[in-house]
């Protein structure tokens, strides 16, 4: 049976299918607010454009000006469910130990930084959009975000684009083991039967936010090339993370 309105907040990673279940939650377990305010029922609904760019001009990083949005709307709660690009921070965790269930997606960190870097590179807005060759992209500090995606959104890390330490992956793998359901893209079933064990209904999944990248524009590198094993090195630290979810679930 389903809870009545549960608390959830979902950290959503770029680029592994969030978009394409967000309507689904909200639809599954929070149907009449929907119908009666559709978005404006949830405006904890992150904006990551307009995040990122109030955090540049406030001369603060983008991991840690979300951290506080998150902190604003835990401590309101304008609605019960809150979703975005914001960080896990494990302080405000156990400030609010049992009020909110925090819930994520994964997916194999690989196809996940190609898939970014296509969608970057082939959207129709400005927003972080790039123009580079992936050679020359992977060598960028947005590549080198992208590259640690998991430990820059599970940890509190406060160097994004340098190679992880020990301790943020760590740190990152204990996170997840806070969260009420852990789910990866590539065995999305399992993800559905964990979040209705949790909070008793299985939700609706809507396929979203397709990649602008033509098939013939999607082209990988060979998997023996110096590009593809770079691009392995340096989403290592995410891989022994995503491994690590995946023992677990």
């Amino acid at each position: 049976m389903l809870k009545k309105e549960p608390k959830i907040i979902f950290h959503h990673i770029p680029k592994c299918g969030g978009t394409s279940i967000v309507t689904g939650l909200v639809l599954t377990y929070y149907p009449f607010r929907f119908l009666r305010y559709r978005r404006k029922g949830f405006p904890a609904n992150l904006n990551s454009r307009t995040a990122s760019v109030i955090a540049a001009q406030s001369g603060v990083n983008r991991y840690e000006f979300r951290r506080q949005l998150l902190h604003y709307f835990m401590e309101n709660a304008p609605a019960p469910f809150i979703s975005g690009h914001y960080p896990f921070d494990a302080n405000l965790y156990d400030e609010y130990k049992g009020q909110w269930s925090h819930i994520t997606l994964l997916r194999d960190p690989v196809a996940r930084w190609y898939s970014e870097y296509f969608w970057n590179r082939y959207k129709n807005h400005e927003y972080q959009k790039t123009d580079l060759s992936m050679e020359e992209y992977i060598e960028s500090e947005q590549g080198l975000i992208n590259a640690r995606s998991f430990v820059n959104f599970l940890s509190h890390s406060d160097k994004h684009t340098s190679t992880p330490t020990q301790h943020e992956v760590d740190e990152a793998v204990s996170n997840l083991k806070k969260m009420r359901a852990v789910g990866l893209l590539e065995n999305m079933d399992r993800f559905c039967d964990d979040m209705k064990q949790v909070f008793g209904r299985r939700p609706i999944i809507f396929k979203r936010n397709t990649s602008p990248a033509k098939q013939e524009q999607r082209i990988l590198p060979d998997k023996n090339s110096a590009l593809h094993k770079k691009v392995l090195d340096l989403t290592s630290a995410d891989n022994e993370i995503y491994l690590a979810a995946k023992q677990n679930i």
